[in-house]
């Protein structure tokens, strides 16, 4: 009974997690286009998953501030109402300013509402790129080329993320320029 517990808690702090979980490697013997493809659904899973998670905290602290906000209104109005308990309620009142301060802060500070947004975007980037390497595919296309140029998209495209993030959280992310490791078909001769 023990072992369930913990693995239940496991997986419910796995659930929690909203940064992008390591990548497994892909199966071994794929061809490029299915080392592509590896890549794309691992970014697909987890671009949704914390989107989703970004949704849901950003949701979480609106409606949390608005409903503190509502019940800071009812307070001022209970004072006026109740002149006995003026100084517990302004004091109540009070202490619920400084949560949604606190909330304010650390929604404004984690920028949920934006990496929300931005989630969803580069969602739409990959399920395009996706759609499209399926596609191609059934056409009948040559693979390598389909794989090479999807990579340069999925490449392209998580690097804008990274840009753009930075931008959000005003991190020195934005414009770094990062080496990549170039696939030994497109190395230089030695």
């Amino acid at each position: 009974m023990r072992q369930r517990g913990e693995a239940e808690h496991q997986a419910d702090a796995a659930q929690k997690f909203t940064g992008m979980r390591p990548m497994e490697p892909p199966p071994s013997g794929s061809d490029a286009l299915g080392v592509t493809t590896h890549y794309l659904t691992h970014f697909r899973k987890e671009y949704t998953r914390t989107r989703e998670l970004m949704k849901k905290k950003a949701r979480r602290a609106t409606v949390g501030i608005a409903a503190l906000n509502g019940l800071i209104a009812v307070l001022g109005v209970a004072v006026a109402a109740w002149r006995a308990y003026a100084p517990w309620l302004g004091l109540a009142s009070t202490g619920v300013a400084g949560v949604v301060g606190v909330i304010s802060a650390w929604s404004g500070l984690m920028r949920h509402h934006e990496l929300w947004q931005q989630r969803s975007l580069i969602l739409a980037e990959l399920q395009r790129i996706i759609r499209n390497v399926e596609r191609r595919e059934a056409a009948g296309d040559d693979r390598q080329l389909i794989a090479r140029e999807a990579m340069e998209l999925l490449d392209a495209t998580l690097s804008q993320d990274a840009s753009n993030w930075g931008s959000l959280s005003r991190t020195p992310l934005a414009g770094a320029q990062y080496p990549s490791l170039a696939a030994p078909a497109e190395r230089p001769q030695e």
